[in-house]
């Protein structure tokens, strides 16, 4: 990293020179686009950015030595423009951290080390990420401007940010409405990862697997829930590399974050969608004048000729156009939830519905979710010793029952010690649909634990 690069040639002021050369540089370049005609193609800024370089870092050196501080070397000038052009068009100090394949989430609190922490449950504290509380709100204006798919705005009219990196990562800021800026990253590790690699990892044993697998073959409508870091997207991946190659199907996200259309090879059809957010004008009906929400988002995708629709994460009245998609014949679907467990699932789906349309009824919601969705998968988060077990504690099958109310079979659920999650013995109704999906109903009757992946000392792999 290139502020280390300085600091190791004993120009212990790095950051703040940066700091200064990339205000002043991001003012010059702006004046000297804004004097241009024409759009700005890619590139062009950079072109600017680097011709113009050297003077500004003349002007700031000479400033800054006239204050009585100290003159850098040719290898520190050098190190401060590569530091100063990694800020203003790369993802400047995050990248180091980001190129950490254990890290797996990024904790910023304005100017202080970063928190990091680990697959393997470890946090520890990292290097800082911006000299200035108000340096950190900068970067993240610019990574809203150049690396959003979708241009964003971050000030103080629109104070959250959420959006992807350019490697998948997800982020999230805020300002203003807290004490200081923040900033949330989510690493996903495992951005390729099969129904395989999981069971590896001591996820899913191999009966929950192949129940999954016949599931997707039988196209039948999944939502996944747990907490927060259970694993719900990467399971939801895994779940989606397991679709035809050569189906067609939509992914709806608020942000980018499944990422299956960088796997072009693999899913050559896939239509991603992602939320847009609108302008600080309002529409009659109060909406931000230029906004694409989820729900519109998965109205549109039945339009596309696509079989299913991926949810990356159903939060609100998105619910609704998506249970009326997977019940006029989207079957196939999948989703993830937040959820403390399976059963919870049903009622937070029918809760939502509630929520997002007042005319809905309470036997509507519950009728609707009974006839759309077929299985529940929870997954548990285990703090050991020394690792975060992530595991899948239970699987329910759920079809309507009396009076329009979902009815639950629990195909899975955990052993008394609560270590693993075995079969019950149970079949849904619906078995022979995946029997004729290739399924062995053994794996669910025969008893045993289902085949876990388990290590000698009985302790699930990864």
């Amino acid at each position: 990293m290139s502020s280390e690069l300085i600091e190791r040639n004993g120009f212990d002021d790095a950051d703040e020179l940066v700091d200064r050369v990339q205000q002043k540089l991001a003012l010059r370049v702006q004046d000297e686009l804004t004097r241009r005609d024409g759009p700005v193609v890619d590139g062009v800024e950079r072109a600017v950015a680097g011709k113009l370089i050297d003077a500004v870092m003349s002007e700031v050196i000479e400033g800054w030595v006239v204050q009585g501080r100290p003159f850098p070397g040719p290898d520190q000038e050098w190190a401060v423009k590569e530091a100063v052009m990694a800020e203003m068009f790369g993802l400047g100090r995050l990248e180091p951290l980001l190129a950490d394949g254990e890290v797996e989430n990024i904790d910023i609190i304005g100017n202080e080390p970063a928190w990091l922490s680990y697959g393997d449950g470890r946090v520890m504290r990292g290097p800082r990420v911006a000299p200035t509380d108000e340096a950190l709100v900068r970067w993240l204006q610019r990574l809203a401007t150049r690396h959003s798919r979708t241009e964003r705005s971050f000030n103080g009219a629109h104070p959250l940010l959420n959006m992807e990196l350019p490697g998948g990562e997800r982020l999230a800021a805020v300002i203003d409405v807290t004490d200081r800026p923040h900033v949330s990253i989510r690493r996903h590790r495992l951005p390729a990862a099969s129904l395989e690699d999981l069971r590896g990892k001591g996820v899913l044993s191999t009966a929950q697997l192949a129940l999954l697998r016949a599931a997707i073959r039988a196209e039948k409508n999944i939502v996944i829930c747990g907490r927060q870091k259970a694993g719900k997207t990467t399971l939801l991946r895994a779940l989606c590399w397991e679709i035809p190659a050569d189906e067609r199907f939509a992914t709806v996200e608020t942000e980018f974050e499944l990422g299956l259309h960088r796997y072009r090879d693999r899913f050559p059809a896939v239509v991603p969608f992602e939320q847009r957010e609108g302008n600080s004008e309002r529409m009659e009906n109060g909406r931000p004048v230029g906004g694409i929400d989820l729900p519109q988002l998965v109205w549109h995708s039945l339009r596309m000729h696509t079989t299913r629709i991926i949810v990356g994460e159903v939060r609100g009245r998105e619910i609704i156009p998506m249970l009326d998609a997977l019940s006029t014949g989207g079957a196939g679907s999948l989703s993830t939830l937040h959820a403390r467990a399976a059963g919870d699932a049903i009622n937070r789906m029918a809760r939502l519905c509630l929520e997002g349309n007042t005319a809905w009824t309470p036997e509507l919601a519950f009728d609707t979710v009974a006839h759309t969705i077929d299985l529940i998968v929870h997954l548990d988060l285990v703090r050991t010793q020394d690792s975060l077990d992530r595991y899948i504690s239970e699987i329910i099958s759920v079809e309507a029952g009396e009076y329009g109310r979902p009815a639950r079979t629990y195909l899975f659920q955990p052993e008394p010690d609560g270590r693993r999650s075995i079969p019950t013995g149970n079949l849904p109704t619906d078995i022979a649909d995946y029997e004729r999906a290739g399924f062995d109903r053994n794996w669910l009757t025969r008893g045993g634990d289902g085949d876990w992946m388990l290590n000698q000392s009985g302790v699930r792999g990864g």
